[in-house]
């Protein structure tokens, strides 16, 4: 198997495990965020179902399904890099206190590097294939 279909794959996964979490789990997700209150448990919903239908187009274009190809995929990655990208570069922007927390505390680390997660095996993708 070559690296760029493991990086497909692993997108897959990585994709799937968070449009569950913040479709069917949001609550949980949205307190981990420090969002406590219950309209933020349900504005995550439309989130997970849009992470959803990004990991439902890649894996169409992994199987090739109806005149989707492999070729496909790479507009699909840019598009996730791009929206990783802007989401470490704010989440850094809140870790280093250029911009104001929603609440005033201090923002975790862990969630800054999370979107780094999925940039690299897009960058990975991108300089393999």
């Amino acid at each position: 198997m070559s690296i760029p279909i493991l990086c497909h794959v692993f997108l897959i996964l990585f994709g799937g495990f968070f449009a569950i979490q913040l479709t069917f789990n949001s609550k949980k997700f949205a307190t981990s965020l420090r969002m406590d209150s219950p309209q933020a448990a349900q504005a995550l919903k439309p989130a997970g179902f849009l992470m959803g239908g990004n990991v439902l187009m890649l894996i169409v274009t992994l199987l090739q399904i109806g005149g989707f190809e492999r070729a496909d995929t790479p507009v699909l990655l840019a598009g996730l890099a791009l929206f990783c990208a802007f989401a470490f570069i704010y989440n850094m922007g809140l870790v280093l206190k250029v911009w104001p927390t929603f609440d005033g505390a201090d923002h975790d680390i862990k969630n800054a590097i999370r979107p780094l997660i999925p940039l690299v095996a897009v960058i990975i993708y991108f300089v393999t294939s």
